[in-house]
């Protein structure tokens, strides 16, 4: 972007209570951004929502010591700055009530990051809700789905960690500057994201990741997404107000269901009494968003990096599935004793062919 409309657009962000709604409805009526400032007060004042209060403090002019500080960020960090007129601009963000007008960034988005889902949920999840969260995303990758969640501690980080994990890619969204990393013990996860997708925040360099950011935030998860998973919520979890940001959005709402004695499923199970649709396997969110889809599904064929040549590794391979089985349906399945195919589940665990999950549950690897 020139560095003169990106100044403009940092100064209008700059004026207090102007909001990107505002913003866009003055970029519409003076696409020449140096006209803005010198537009007469009565004239400022025929768009909707502008009042006087609001005129007189675009006639004033900009916070310079902002812009400039924002701009000096460009020059000595590997961030980004993508505004709403960038080709580069995220196409399904665009459609929503109140886009962004800049997007800081570290990392880029590509085009196949339309088609996206987005995964939230409780800051402390159950052993169940981190190892369902992993499936999920996994299948979701092999998809060629881009993961969006908002890089929280619990639910956002198991996504996050998943969609690299399995080579897919990631978008994490911010209620902080993206030269903040909140919370601090995801460095790492933060450098992988940038690696693997965006960092992104519609909140400027050294904004702090103050609580009232990331109620807010939470509409560009759901708007960067063709629909949103919640896996554990509970009855006030920020997680909810995703979901129902999405309705607002016209995006689709899955939830995963849970014992309705467990806290972290009052949210979960709420949402499906009201419409969300149940989340058994993947198939149940593939078959709600693929009409909506830019790219056509194309599986991503996970590389298999193992071989079987015991004839009972195979056997007892080819019996699981991506679905965890307990070890005693497993046996059962193949007609043999637990004890006997315990040391057949070590080696395949050895292999990187099975996984385990918690109380004795096993799922397949490629």
């Amino acid at each position: 972007m020139e560095t003169a409309k990106l100044k403009n657009l940092l100064g209008l962000l700059s004026i207090n209570g102007l909001g990107s709604r505002r913003i866009l409805q003055l970029i519409a009526k003076y696409p020449d951004l140096d006209e803005i400032w010198n537009v007469p007060l009565p004239e400022l004042c025929e768009i909707p929502s502008i009042d006087l209060i609001t005129a007189r403090k675009i006639r004033e002019g900009y916070d310079e010591t902002f812009v400039n500080k924002q701009l000096k960020y460009l020059e000595t960090k590997p961030y980004r700055i993508i505004s709403y007129l960038d080709e580069e601009y995220p196409t399904r963000l665009k459609t929503i009530y109140d886009p962004p007008v800049l997007l800081f960034s570290y990392g880029s988005f590509c085009k196949q990051d339309v088609d996206a889902i987005a995964i939230v949920g409780t800051r402390s999840p159950s052993n169940y809700g981190r190892e369902v969260t992993e499936i999920l995303v996994r299948q979701l990758v092999e998809k060629n789905l881009t993961i969006v969640s908002g890089f929280a501690r619990g639910i956002d980080t198991e996504a996050h960690r998943a969609a690299i994990k399995y080579g897919g890619r990631t978008i994490a969204v911010l209620g902080n500057g993206v030269d903040w990393i909140y919370p601090p013990e995801n460095r790492r996860l933060r450098d992988q994201i940038v690696e693997h997708g965006v960092y992104c925040s519609e909140f400027p360099f050294e904004a702090k990741p103050e609580a009232v950011n990331f109620p807010r935030r939470n509409r560009l998860i759901s708007g960067l997404s063709l629909g949103v998973v919640v896996i554990e919520a509970g009855e006030k979890s920020g997680a909810l107000l995703t979901a129902y940001y999405a309705l607002d959005q016209n995006r689709d709402v899955f939830a995963l269901p849970g014992r309705i004695t467990d806290d972290k499923s009052l949210g979960t199970n709420r949402l499906i009494q009201k419409g969300a649709k149940l989340v058994r396997n993947v198939e149940d969110i593939i078959e709600e968003i693929e009409p909506n889809r830019t790219f056509p599904t194309e599986p991503r064929q996970m590389e298999i990096t193992f071989s079987l040549e015991d004839p009972e590794e195979k056997r007892v391979y080819d019996a699981l599935s991506s679905e965890p089985i307990h070890i005693d349906e497993l046996a059962s399945r193949i007609g043999k004793s637990t004890y006997e195919i315990l040391a057949t589940l070590l080696g395949l665990e050895l292999k990187g062919a099975v996984r385990q999950l918690a109380g004795k549950m096993f799922v397949k690897v490629g």
